[in-house]
């Protein structure tokens, strides 16, 4: 089967997954704490010194080929605290292959970055080589904030997105959804795309609207999670049944 790497929205899930990732922008300091948003080459060179263009090559090792490291997402946190995620991406164009992600805790004092935990290849993601589309979570109720990673895969037609979270904790990120279906485009005859979008009820920390046709049947629901000893669990709705049931 082909691996696949980025969902967009809506129309055609097919064609927004081959969609370019694109880097995050840098943000506004904010009250409370909150780091000044750092960009991706400064937060790079507070982990690699010698990555002065913002990524680091990495040699054949293992029976792994050549990669690079390269920032996808810089997330601000509490505490003057900044995540750095990272993809390790290859670059031959092998369609079934992911790419590493890792994530580096860094501590922002008055703007001078420095690296406070590394933790690296905490799994794999996307195909080609690439990374899946990596966003920014903000967990309301309880606080925290950590990322989602949307990531899919076409086969004989038939093309399924799936989405995870994670959290930054205090002793690393902790993945607290595992792969639940987002989006999935057949033929003509279903597509079915996920958003994520701000909770809005106040006992749910994560959301995702559907909306699209299941063999000319419109789809328009909307399903919320809660936390639940350090996961995330399904509080209310039900996934369209075309999406759950993937390729």
């Amino acid at each position: 089967r082909r691996v696949m790497s980025r969902v967009g929205g809506s129309r055609s899930v097919a064609a927004a997954i081959a969609a370019v990732l694109a880097l995050s922008a840098c943000g506004e300091g904010k009250p409370g704490g909150e780091a000044v948003m750092p960009d991706a080459k400064a937060a790079m060179r507070a982990v690699f010194p010698e990555a002065t263009n913002g990524e680091v090559a990495i040699p054949p090792s293992g029976g792994r080929p050549a990669r690079i490291e390269r920032p996808v997402r810089v997330i601000a946190g509490e505490e003057r605290l900044v995540y750095l995620v990272t993809a390790k991406e290859q670059t031959d164009g092998c369609h079934a292959c992911s790419a590493s992600i890792s994530v580096y805790y860094l501590k922002d004092a008055n703007g001078a970055l420095s690296l406070s935990a590394p933790y690296r290849d905490l799994y794999e993601s996307g195909g080609w080589g690439k990374p899946g589309e990596i966003k920014s979570l903000t967990l309301p109720r309880k606080g925290g904030v950590g990322m989602t990673d949307e990531s899919g895969f076409t086969a004989q037609g038939c093309t399924a997105v799936n989405v995870s979270a994670y959290r930054f904790d205090g002793n690393g990120p902790k993945r607290i959804l595992d792969r639940a279906p987002l989006a999935r485009a057949q033929d003509d005859r279903i597509d079915v795309s996920g958003k994520i979008i701000k909770p809005y009820t106040a006992d749910s920390d994560f959301t995702i609207a559907y909306s699209g046709n299941d063999n000319s049947a419109p789809i328009d629901t909307t399903v919320m999670w809660a936390l639940d000893d350090g996961v995330l669990k399904q509080r209310s709705g039900e996934i369209p049944e075309a999406v759950a049931e993937g390729c």
